[in-house]
């Protein structure tokens, strides 16, 4: 990269509020911004962005849901990259080199030898952790500064446009790996099409359970499309025939067979992030069974308290991912068990606000920008 150019970011600026699905958030609380790198500290590294995915807590932050409202002013956001090393600073980096290509990971954990998570190398726990786009300047800058401890480099065969979302698929490995007991033969449930719940549904498949994915009517054609054209099981909901109206109608997978069991299922994954998907999944769940949250909320949810004791229900949480999940996503994008191409839509820079808009609109499944 020449030394001369100008270096650009997607910024987030403002705290106007928007409802879902209104794009007019990207040009009043977003703007294109000109960057200068400050000189590398101990331990930090400059990096080439090359792709960077809009995920869905960006597309909350630049519609200034309320649970976003910590996130400072102005500050480039993106934490779901592919990168390439272009200077080491001082300091022991270990195995990493110039021109190395890498994940960084989101979260970074304080490292203190008194933190319980750190120590575990779980810094996604870690009550102090810095993330990045949203605690530092991010990875919608066509560059970055950040620490090297962060580096996942990339494993042999992965492609960096499908780099890009390693961090989200990490996400959902920690979620499916490590809190969702699925066995094959089961019905999973997974409400929310947005990428985490088209990942979701996938790895939960690959996992040997029969899925469906529910969405509302503006996802029919594309984000349910896409779980179709997968041969994934889709479920639209609506106000007059919410979730358990269609669970207990009787939902019909792919090949005809009734979904569940008297309107119940066996695992329910949440990524919707809408409050009443919540509060109605502790209905869908057979007893003593799981349900597995990924997403966050905008608001506090109301449960029905009595009816997770009376189940004897499991509410786990999935707050990130750290290194290991990294790896594993890395190889599951290489093997192919999770098919990028067919999920990720491809955007230049110079069309990164488009990008936005088209996300906040739900008019691509992952939007994914070259950033240089």
């Amino acid at each position: 990269m020449s030394n001369n150019k100008i270096i650009k970011g997607f910024s987030l600026n403002g705290f106007e509020r928007f409802h879902p699905g209104e794009a007019e958030a990207v040009k009043r609380n977003t703007s294109i911004v000109e960057m200068e790198m400050p000189e590398l500290k101990e331990g930090e590294i400059l990096a080439e962005t090359l792709y960077t995915a809009v995920c869905g807590s960006d597309v909350s932050a630049t519609l200034s849901k309320p649970n976003f409202d910590w996130i400072q002013r102005p500050k480039v956001i993106g934490h779901e990259c592919s990168a390439r090393v272009l200077k080491l600073g001082p300091g022991n980096h270990g195995s990493l080199r110039v021109g190395d290509l890498f994940n960084p990971v989101a979260q970074l954990g304080c490292r203190k030898d008194d933190c319980p998570a750190c120590r575990s190398g779980k810094w996604n726990l870690c009550p102090d952790k810095i993330i990045l786009g949203y605690h530092k300047n991010g990875a919608f800058g066509q560059q970055m500064v950040l620490e090297s401890d962060r580096a996942v480099p990339f494993i042999e065969g992965l492609n960096p446009e499908f780099g890009a979302i390693v961090e989200p698929l990490s996400v959902v490995v920690n979620a499916i790996y490590s809190k969702c007991d699925i066995k094959p033969g089961m019905d999973v449930l997974v409400t929310g099409c947005g990428i985490m719940g088209l990942m979701a549904a996938e790895l939960a498949r690959a996992a040997g359970a029969r899925v469906a994915i529910t969405g509302i009517e503006q996802d029919r054609n594309i984000r349910l499309k896409a779980a179709r054209e997968r041969n994934i099981a889709t479920i639209v909901v609506s106000p007059s025939k919410n979730l358990l109206t269609r669970l207990n109608a009787g939902v019909r997978d792919r090949q005809g067979l009734t979904f569940g069991r008297k309107g119940k299922v066996d695992l329910l994954i949440e990524c919707s992030g809408i409050s009443q998907a919540l509060a109605e999944a502790i209905y869908a769940v057979k007893p003593e069974h799981d349900i597995c949250l990924i997403a966050t909320y905008p608001d506090e949810v109301k449960l029905d308290a009595t009816q997770v004791t009376r189940q004897s229900l499991n509410i786990k949480g999935v707050m990130g991912s750290h290194k290991e999940h990294f790896m594993v996503a890395q190889k599951l994008l290489v093997q192919g068990a999770f098919p990028a191409a067919h999920y990720i839509n491809l955007y230049d820079f110079n069309h990164i606000k488009e990008a936005f808009a088209d996300s906040i609109q739900a008019k691509t499944t992952k939007a994914v920008i070259k950033m240089n």
